[in-house]
Parts: structure tokens; sequence; C-alpha cells
């Protein structure tokens, strides 16, 4: 590689949203269990972006997931920041050793390592209490399967891509260019305020019946503006959160089945943490259904990275999991943002613009005669 490609960070972090919104609609135990998929940008990122850039796509991929899985109000922002933060730091230190010495596969897998074990130790204090101990060993053997098959993903897709070869041995920096065709939405600041109101409420309004009201108003705002509700998710990281708590008994025991004992205080504490959880990521869905402007490079680059997540569902059809690593590439390839010369930014996109008016306009008037 001659240069490093700043400029696209961007498109890495699109592609992190990218993957992360495959990923969201996967059914998991647990809430914060995720397989990794869009960390696979971060790894490929490692010898194309500076340190700095990579901390900003690291920034972007955090504030990203939780903009598209609406966490961004809700406990699972804290698993996401700090597990993503960890395994980002620790590697771009590891990717520094030859890949004679530490092949992608490795430095994958360290990275889960990390990040699990500092979910594991948030997911104590926050939702699971002592019951997460239960949840140790089958979390950290998932988390090292999938991140050595990332590992491994991530060794041949930068063997074989046509687009991550352009992008990694490019003898000039590369750029990222964008139409400016996008429009805020009006009084944004009136849902923001209402949306952070309900979460104040869920968390200081004492008792179940007040929480599961909270939580249903959050469901069927989110219902009214027919997002799309994902059952099997919510089911399952809801039975899960619950069954955690049922080991540890608290309270009456309302039966025992062997050596274990069903208590009334474990099911309620459950059932309460639950609500909570699912309360949170509804209101924070319907709350970030308007747009939201970071100010500084910050927002910029997610609003760039947004817009090409956009373009990039456009197309998800044509991703072939039979043949995953080439429908990605092509994919990639086919993306019109990327740019050898900054000045050309805006001139660019009108001829563009132009040209594909014109374009329409010749065909119109051949079907015309056609005609």
């Amino acid at each position: 590689m001659n240069k490093k490609q700043d400029a696209l960070v961007p498109v890495f972090g699109a592609l992190c949203f990218f993957l992360s919104a495959i990923e969201f609609v996967i059914p998991k135990p647990l809430p914060f269990l995720r397989i990794g998929l869009a960390n696979v940008p971060l790894m490929l990122a490692l010898d194309v972006l500076s340190f700095p850039a990579f901390l900003l796509l690291t920034a972007i991929k955090i504030l990203g997931q939780a903009f598209i899985s609406g966490t961004l109000f809700s406990y699972l922002i804290l698993f996401s920041a700090a597990g993503t933060i960890g395994s980002a730091l620790v590697m771009y230190a590891l990717h520094k050793i030859p890949r004679k010495v530490l092949s992608l596969a490795g430095i994958s897998m360290a990275g889960a390592f990390v990040s699990n074990c500092i979910q594991l130790f948030i997911g104590r204090f926050c939702i699971f209490g002592e019951g997460i101990l239960y949840m140790i060993p089958p979390f950290l053997f998932i988390g090292a399967i999938t991140s050595l098959i990332l590992g491994i993903f991530c060794e041949t897709f930068e063997a074989e891509s046509e687009w991550y070869a352009h992008v990694r041995d490019a003898d000039s920096p590369l750029y990222v260019q964008l139409p400016d065709n996008t429009n805020p939405a009006a009084y944004p600041w009136i849902r923001l305020i209402t949306g952070f109101t309900l979460l104040i409420a869920l968390l200081f309004i004492p008792g179940l019946p007040a929480k599961a009201v909270i939580f249903f108003a959050g469901f069927l705002l989110c219902l009214a503006e027919k997002q799309k509700i994902y059952w099997i998710p919510l089911c399952i990281s809801t039975v899960g959160i619950i069954i955690c708590h049922l080991f540890i008994p608290v309270g009456r025991e309302l039966f025992s089945i062997g050596r274990f004992s069903l208590t009334s205080g474990a099911l309620l504490n459950g059932s309460e943490k639950a609500v909570i959880l699912q309360a949170m990521i509804f209101l924070s869905r319907w709350t970030l259904q308007v747009r939201i402007r970071f100010p500084g490079t910050l927002g910029v680059v997610l609003d760039e990275s947004l817009y090409i997540f956009k373009q990039l569902l456009e197309f998800k059809d044509r991703i072939r999991p039979r043949h995953l690593i080439t429908s990605i590439d092509e994919l990639l390839l086919s993306l019109p943002f990327i740019i050898n010369n900054p000045e050309a930014k805006h001139r660019g996109i009108k001829a563009l613009h132009k040209s594909d008016s014109r374009k329409d306009d010749t065909s119109e008037h051949i079907s015309g005669n056609a005609d």
C-alpha cells in the first residue's frame, strides 16, 4: 500500500452499518450477543486507515449501529461502545505484528475475547446480575468460533477482492463525493424531548406495571409508524434475560424442580429488566426516526456513512450467500462515490446528474419516435 485512504472512512462505515443490519435480524439468546459481522470492515481497515481515522471509524460504527438498531438511548449502547472500543484498540495494536506471526484470524479472536469480557462485565451490573456467570462459558465459546470464522473470511476477502486491492494499492489518496440532496425532518426536537421524557420515566418510575405501560407506549408508537417489528429477536432476548435471573433465588419459592427453585423475586426482577430493555429499544427506535446531525467531523462522516448505507440497502438483493465475497465485492465496485480528484467533488456530481438527465431525455425521445 502506498497511501493511507483516510477519506474512505464513510465507505467502511456504511459497510459496517450494512453488515450490522443483516446481523440485527438474526435471533440471539442474549441482547448484546453478536456474531460480529460489523467488525469485518474494522479488520479490513487495519491496513488502509491511519490510527486517527481508524478511531473515527470505530466511533462511526458505534453510533451508526445504535441508529440502525434503535439502541442509542438504551443499555445496549454501553455494551456496543465499550466492547467495540476495547476490541478495536487491541486489534490495531496487534496488526503491527507481521502477518506471518499473527494472522487476521488471530487478531479477530483476540479482539472478540476482549470485547466479550468487557460486555460480560457490564452485563453483570446492568442487566443480568450474578446469573451472568452461567452464560460466560457458552458466550466466550461462541465468540471464539465466530471470530475465527470472521477472521478467515477477512483473510479470504483481502486476497480475492478487486475493490479492496484497488483501495489498498492506490498510488494516491482516494476521496468520497456525495450529492447534496438530503432533507432533514422538520421539528426534530419535539420528538427528541418526548422520547427522552418517556425514557426518564421508564428509568425512575418504580414498579413493573408502570414500566410495562411505557413499553406498550413505545411499541404502539413504532407500530403507528409502520416500523418493522422483529418478533423472534424480541421474544428470544426477553426470555434469555428472564432465564438468567431465575438462577438467582430471591423471595418466595413458587415451585422447585430437583435442586432448582423458581422464586417470585427472581421472576419479577428478570421480567422488569426485560421490559426496561425492550421499552428502551422501542422508544429509541421511535425517537431516532428524525435525523440528528452531530457537529464537527464526526457528524459529517456519520451523515455520509448513513447516506452510502442507504444506497447499499437498495442493492441488498445482489448479495448471494453462496458467493458472498464476490457479491460484496461487486456491490462495492458499483458504488460511484469514490474519486481520485477532490476538486471534482461538486463538479462530478453535477456532471453526473446532467448526464443522467440527458440519458433520460434521449431515451424519452427515442421511445417517442418509436411510438
